[in-house]
């Protein structure tokens, strides 16, 4: 693969321009419609985008060439992501501010560094007890909103949510990154998978449909689970170090902040910005010499 690191971070802005979006989008898309007809809708979109971008780029071919043990492992990939991630995530923005289930969410690297202990054999490092006090620490600030009087938490079931999102989105990369199959393919087996799951719900739910809410399902299928994957899959192909690139990701929670002032008009407490440096801090901490990082969602 020849590299091109202008074209890789090209690539990386648009990604990160899509992620720091989402945030935004969840909210409005939640106006419209309830939380599991938003995730009914938008995997099945992503779906439809990541096969196309299979067909676009030469490799829908390999989609027959799955064997029944790689199909299993599709079937387990999707369970996980997106319908358990996105189904308990988009109830956690339903219940809580965008600022704070935003935050809350960027717990899953210290999630994945803390569950790779009993299923990796990883050694349980000072470094890592570090990591995991500090961001700690950040989520009783953004659940709170720095409120250190009362530590009166607005929605402890949204808290929850939020936290439990990370825990589903760590066990999909643990089983995502020992899977050898191309990137691209092995998303789309997912969701293929993760869209039939939703639409097993269909019965159980009365879908209020608006035009307003087709699109912002849309939106979000294309922007947060299916072209920027596509476009941060490139970028790595692309960039000559994709270590530096990695940690260019990390500019997306505080342009997803600046957005939500702007377009939700959420007034950004300080400690939901205390709290996210130390949610951020603590992941760059427990990363540092450990492991490349991985998407950020």
């Amino acid at each position: 693969m020849h590299r091109d690191p202008r074209r890789a971070y090209a690539y990386l802005a648009a990604a990160i321009l899509g992620w720091a979006t989402a945030a935004s989008a969840f909210k409005f898309g939640l106006q419209h419609l309830a939380p599991t007809a938003l995730l009914i809708l938008s995997a099945g979109s992503s779906c439809l985008i990541l096969g196309m971008a299979l067909v676009v780029t030469g490799r829908a071919h390999l989609v027959a060439q799955q064997k029944g043990s790689q199909l299993a492992l599709s079937a387990l990939q999707g369970l996980l992501n997106p319908f358990g991630y996105y189904g308990v995530l988009f109830q956690a923005y339903d219940r809580l501010s965008a600022q704070a289930a935003l935050a809350l969410n960027y717990t899953w690297p210290l999630v994945l560094a803390l569950l790779a202990v009993p299923l990796l054999g990883e050694r349980l490092r000072g470094r890592l007890l570090l990591a995991l006090g500090t961001s700690l620490l950040g989520v009783v600030l953004v659940a709170t909103g720095g409120s250190w009087g009362t530590l009166q938490v607005e929605d402890p079931w949204g808290v929850v949510l939020a936290v439990g999102s990370a825990a589903i989105w760590a066990l999909y990369w643990l089983l995502n990154v020992r899977d050898g199959r191309d990137a691209l393919l092995k998303l789309f087996m997912g969701f293929l998978f993760g869209s039939g799951y939703c639409l097993l719900l269909l019965p159980f739910q009365e879908l209020r449909w608006t035009m307003a809410g087709l699109a912002w399902a849309a939106y979000i299928g294309l922007a947060e689970m299916g072209l920027t994957f596509v476009f941060w899959l490139r970028a790595l192909e692309l960039a000559n170090e994709r270590g530096s690139l990695a940690n260019w990701v990390y500019v997306t929670p505080f342009l997803s902040l600046g957005l939500i002032a702007v377009l939700l008009r959420e007034q950004i407490a300080p400690g939901s910005v205390l709290g996210l440096v130390l949610i951020l801090a603590s992941n760059l901490w427990v990363s540092w010499r450990e492991r490349p990082q991985p998407v950020l969602s």
